[in-house]
């Protein structure tokens, strides 16, 4: 859900984030559970995007880790009451820097699994890091390389879904809704890249047909010639790849272009971010993403649903406004606990085995991970929203 970094090789593997920025001068022992620990607390990394282009979703990521830490050591911690403790890096959005943040979890602050965050460019090279030194990674950005092939990302693992999954279901809908044209917009790196094959694939499938695309470089700020380039060969509805604020920005691009279609975004757009920052373009914006960023309109009483909304509910309650991506923070955070809990120790060889056989019922919706597929998020989670009044809602 960020999935967004430069053009540079995709990387994975930052460990399992928790809470706490904290770092121990401790030296590293063994904990009696076959991994290493400095004293009770047992310590996880994570490396987000705090500054850069993506710093919103990366900050969003650390108040949700932070939040689902705080629960699981007030519920009891894991392994008879140790307390997960977390240590968090700036990768500034940059895929060096992310490098340099997974080598000194691992080495300096001794964190038994990292997580890193939403850019997909940042997280492909540390999936050698993860493998070398059997640390489990788990990942909050998109592309598949980031775990395929599983056979060399054997310690990585991701929980956003997969640019695939995003276009199989908008595409299923513009179809459904009788949509013959699509435009399509996507930036120019990894993620979008991939975002924009998939695309490509599923339109194909549906019979729509793509009138124009367009690409714009993540650091751009104004992508106006791009939208009028679409608007002029007149789709129906236009696509966009892209994270905020590029989002926000082709959303305002597109109504200034006079674009009276629709416009659908993949699940990287930023959720709440981008009904802020694209501001009144936001209205009747549609935008595939996991069901619970629109949790209210549900109306089952079942036991994951009533779980997806207390999380919401305490998120709102510290943080006085929801953002989407907090869902898969939050999910890495249980997926860890589980792992620890499941195996009885904090070695990586087995919470890595751990892991890839866990299944839960998560925040953002059914996880199933197994020895082939180690971005278990289930399509079943995925919805296509609209926003209403300003507000995410299930258009369906």
């Amino acid at each position: 859900m960020i999935r967004t970094g430069t053009s540079l090789a995709l990387t994975g593997a930052i460990l399992v984030g928790a809470l706490g920025l904290t770092g121990c001068a401790a030296s590293e022992e063994d904990d009696g559970t076959g991994g290493r620990s400095k004293g009770r607390d047992i310590a996880i990394g994570a490396s987000l995007e705090l500054s850069g282009p993506t710093q919103s979703i990366g900050t969003a990521y650390k108040k949700a880790l932070e939040l689902q830490v705080d629960s699981i050591n007030e519920q009891g911690g894991v392994l008879g009451g140790r307390k997960l403790r977390l240590v968090v890096k700036d990768n500034q959005t940059k895929p060096a820097q992310n490098i340099t943040n997974v080598n000194d979890l691992i080495n300096n602050d001794h964190v038994v699994a990292v997580i890193t965050g939403g850019c997909s460019a940042c997280t492909v090279p540390v999936t050698s890091i993860v493998e070398k030194r059997k640390a489990p990674l788990i990942s909050l950005a998109s592309a598949t390389a980031i775990t395929d092939p599983v056979a060399e990302r054997q310690y990585t693992f991701k929980i956003s879904p997969n640019p695939a999954q995003d276009a199989e279901v908008l595409l299923a809908d513009l179809k459904k809704k009788g949509v013959k044209s699509v435009g399509l917009l996507n930036v120019d790196n990894p993620y979008g890249q991939e975002g924009r094959a998939a695309v490509l694939a599923q339109a194909k499938k549906a019979g729509i047909e793509v009138t124009g695309t367009q690409q714009f470089g993540q650091e751009d700020k104004d992508m106006s010639v791009q939208a009028k380039r679409l608007v002029d060969d007149r789709p129906e509805a236009v696509v966009v790849w892209a994270v905020m604020p590029a989002a926000g920005i082709i959303a305002k691009n597109l109504r200034d272009a006079e674009f009276d279609g629709g416009v659908y975004l993949d699940a990287g757009a930023g959720a709440e971010l981008f009904v802020k920052g694209a501001q009144g373009a936001a209205e009747g914006v549609h935008m595939v993403f996991p069901r619970v960023l629109a949790i209210g309109d549900v109306t089952s009483g079942g036991d994951s649903v009533r779980k997806q909304k207390q999380w919401v509910a305490r998120y709102t309650d510290r943080y006085q406004d929801y953002s989407g991506f907090a869902s898969f923070a939050a999910d890495a955070a249980l997926m860890l606990r589980d792992a620890i809990a499941k195996s009885g120790s904090t070695d990586g060889a087995e919470l890595r085995d751990t892991i890839e056989t866990i299944g839960f019922d998560g925040v953002s919706g059914p996880i199933r991970n197994s020895a082939k597929e180690h971005s278990g998020l289930q399509p079943e989670s995925l919805g296509v929203l609209v926003v209403r009044d300003g507000d995410w809602h299930l258009a369906n």
